[in-house]
């Protein structure tokens, strides 16, 4: 009896953490990305960087998806960033443009070095471009 009372215990306490997840992911989630590291492990530029607008596509997945980030950085901040879906498929087009409106709230006003999105607007593959698209214009803005 204790036994099975236990497991109901365990089963409620993980629906109720799996319910409040699904509320957070309007927002990103901890990056699984570790700092310095580029998603494809190799080390990340760190600052300082060039003040400038830059503009590049991220790659992701493995059908050549591809999303346009645009952004601009002020000592060695992001000051502002346009996110450019891509894709045709309608599902994709959707889950672009949610993550597209997201992306704003989480990166302007943060350092460039400090940002790695994980899970946003309901995209997991999405950020992985963008985090893509972050390493090549934090590689081209340098010094």
């Amino acid at each position: 009896m204790k036994i099975t009372t236990m497991l109901v215990g365990i089963s409620t306490a993980a629906a109720i953490a799996g319910c409040s997840a699904a509320d957070t992911d309007r927002t990103a989630a901890p990056s699984t990305t570790r700092p310095g590291i580029s998603p494809s492990g190799f080390p990340s530029p760190r600052g300082p960087y060039r003040d400038g607008k830059y503009s590049v596509d991220g790659q992701y997945g493995t059908r050549g998806s591809s999303i346009g980030v645009s952004l601009t950085v002020r000592d060695d901040k992001i000051t502002a960033v346009d996110v450019s879906p891509h894709a045709t498929d309608e599902t994709s087009l959707g889950l672009q443009r949610r993550f597209a409106e997201a992306v704003p709230a989480l990166v302007i006003g943060r350092d460039i070095d400090d940002v790695a999105l994980d899970r946003v607007a309901g995209n997991s593959h999405t950020p992985i471009g963008f985090n893509d698209a972050l390493e090549k214009i934090k590689a081209e803005a340098s010094r």
